[in-house]
């Protein structure tokens, strides 16, 4: 866990956010982070002026009363790490450009955002600072309890996979877990017929190649004393797969590379990473490598 030593943590000041809070708390006493920043960015209002001198109490300064909640939330629901330096800090303008800009001049390691149990506008948020942060992103469902006793790592043996895993035995291992559980969605292409084999035997035939793979990929990473369970799932589409395998093994915690293997040079999240933040109702971890696509985030806050 040595890499999230600084931690950004978006809240809208609402009890919702007692599930990210926690969850910042129990990464942080993990790693044993440096510093954990708590952020609120406050639309911008243009309020008339003859209505501010009839209602001066519209125009207090937000970020005192932010602040003031955010102190309150954190007291409640933080729990963490004891020598880590809390911040707090209060943005005016766009959600997006502005964590996203506190991201990079912090040197942020991780990022913490709630999820809405239900998809609303926001998930388009989330979905866009999953693709553009320089960092890994946690997204919490709000009502999570801050707990995993069952990670699940969806893996198609690509640099960003061996990240992902890497990752997800850190937490294991930080944490006294003994064991994680690893799954690849394999599938049948469309042309198998012209083989002349059946579906089900073709199929055994892709299963004993993801087989080779795996023991091939596993042989890079070191396990750090826990055990890997891997499962082979046929699916026909990815993200389905992943989901029936989490909900059968119970995982309370989804850890993918941000990118996988079949993404383009220029994509900085895979497609089914995005769609599983959509969906996905546990907390899941986007893991990316601490810079990734800075040049893009440069062009982006220049804006």
């Amino acid at each position: 866990m040595y890499r999230y030593k600084r931690l950004l943590v978006g809240l809208s000041l609402a009890n919702q956010d007692g599930a990210s809070i926690s969850y910042a708390a129990m990464v942080s006493q993990l790693a044993k982070s440096e510093k954990v920043y708590f952020v609120h960015v406050a639309s911008s209002f243009d309020i008339p002026e003859d209505l501010t001198r009839e209602y001066p109490d519209l125009i207090q300064p937000i970020d005192e009363t932010a602040e003031r909640t955010m102190r309150e939330l954190v007291g409640k629901y933080f729990d963490g790490n004891p020598e880590a330096q809390i911040e707090y800090e209060v943005e005016e303008g766009s959600p997006l450009i502005e964590l996203l800009r506190r991201a990079k001049q912090l040197q942020i390691d991780l990022i913490i955002m709630r999820k809405r149990r239900k998809p609303t506008a926001s998930g388009t948020l989330l979905e866009r600072i999953a693709r553009k942060a320089p960092c890994s992103v946690l997204f919490v469902p709000e009502g999570c309890q801050a707990r995993f006793t069952n990670i699940l790592v969806p893996i198609d043996f690509s640099d960003s996979s061996a990240n992902a895993m890497d990752v997800a035995l850190a937490f294991a291992s930080s944490s006294g877990i003994k064991k994680i559980y690893c799954v690849h969605i394999y599938e049948v292409p469309i042309g198998y017929y012209k083989t002349g084999k059946s579906y089900e035997h073709f199929a055994k035939i892709i299963k004993g190649h993801a087989e080779k793979q795996y023991r091939d990929f596993m042989d890079k990473i070191d396990l750090k004393g826990v055990s890997v369970i891997p499962i082979f799932e046929l699916a026909k589409q990815e993200r389905k797969g992943i989901e029936a395998t989490a909900k059968e093994h119970q995982a309370d915690l989804l850890i993918m590379g941000a990118r996988g293997r079949k993404a383009g040079a220029g994509v900085l999240l895979g497609s089914v990473t995005e769609d599983l933040i959509r969906t996905s109702n546990i907390p899941l971890l986007a893991v990316k490598k601490k810079g990734t696509g800075m040049s893009i985030l440069d062009a982006l806050l220049k804006l």
